[in-house]
C-alpha cells in the first residue's frame, strides 16, 4: 500500500479514488466530472497522482470539495464562465473552509447578479472581478456551507437519497457504510443478492430492514459508475 494512504488511514482520514467518490455522490456526480475538477486545478493537489494501472488517491477534504463545487453550480453560475468561476472561489471558499482557524461564510447576490462570497470579519467579494460589494444574502448558498464545514469536523457526510446511510473518513477508510454502524453498504448488497433481505436481518439483528433495504438499492445504483 502507498506510504501516504498507510498514513492516512492510520490517522483515520479516509483515502478516496475517483470512482469511489462519484460512487458516494451520486447521481449528480460522474467519474469524469472528478477526474475533469482534478486536472483543472480546482481540487488540489491528490495524495497520489494516477497512472496506468495506478488509480487517483484523494482526501476527504477533496471529496467535500467535490459536493462543495457541484453544488455551486447548482446554484446558477453559468456554465460557460463556470470553470474560471469556480477557480476563483474554490480558494477563497476553501483557503477558509478547511482552515484551522474557521471563519463563517456568508454568500450573496451582487447588484449585477452574480454570486459573491463573505466572511465574518466583513469582506464580501464578488467571485468573478474579485471586487468588494454590498449584498444581498443567499441563505441556502450559507446553510449549505455551513454544513460542510460541520461534516468535515466531524469526518464524515451523508449519502443523499439514503438517509441511513454514509461516508466515514475514520471508518473502513470511508467506504460507505450503515450510519452508527462499520458495515460496509457492499457487504450488505453481496448478502442481500446471495441470501436474501429476510435472512441478512436474521444472520445480523443488530441491522434493521430499512438499512439493509438501502444499502442494497445504493449498491444497485451506484454499478455504473464503479467501472
Amino acid at each position: 500500500m502507498d506510504r501516504s494512504r498507510k498514513e492516512l488511514l492510520a490517522a483515520g482520514e479516509g483515502v478516496y479514488t475517483v470512482p469511489q467518490i462519484a460512487r458516494i455522490l451520486q447521481p449528480k456526480m460522474t467519474v469524469y466530472k472528478v477526474r475533469y475538477w482534478l486536472h483543472k486545478g480546482l481540487l488540489g493537489e491528490p495524495i497520489r497522482w494516477g497512472s496506468r494501472g495506478r488509480r487517483h488517491l484523494l482526501s476527504f477534504e477533496q471529496l467535500l470539495k467535490v459536493r462543495t463545487i457541484q453544488r455551486l453550480r447548482d446554484s446558477g453560475l453559468p456554465l460557460q464562465r463556470i470553470t474560471p468561476a469556480i477557480r476563483k472561489l474554490s480558494s477563497y471558499i476553501f483557503e477558509h473552509l478547511f482552515d484551522e482557524q474557521w471563519y463563517g461564510l456568508e454568500f450573496y447576490h451582487s447588484n449585477r447578479g452574480a454570486v459573491a462570497v463573505g466572511d465574518s470579519r466583513g469582506m464580501v467579494i464578488e467571485v468573478e472581478t474579485g471586487q468588494r460589494i454590498l449584498p444581498g444574502t443567499l441563505s441556502g448558498l450559507t446553510d449549505y456551507m455551513r454544513k460542510t464545514r460541520e461534516d468535515w469536523e466531524r469526518r464524515e457526510t451523508d449519502i443523499a437519497g439514503f438517509s441511513r446511510l454514509v461516508s466515514n473518513a475514520r471508518i473502513l477508510g470511508g467506504s460507505p457504510t450503515i450510519r452508527g454502524t462499520r458495515v460496509e453498504t457492499s457487504f450488505v448488497a453481496y448478502m442481500v443478492e446471495s441470501l436474501g433481505a429476510d435472512d441478512v436481518l436474521e444472520l445480523y439483528p443488530r441491522l434493521d430492514r430499512e438499512a439493509v433495504e438501502q444499502a442494497a438499492r445504493f449498491e444497485e445504483r451506484a454499478q455504473p459508475l464503479a467501472a
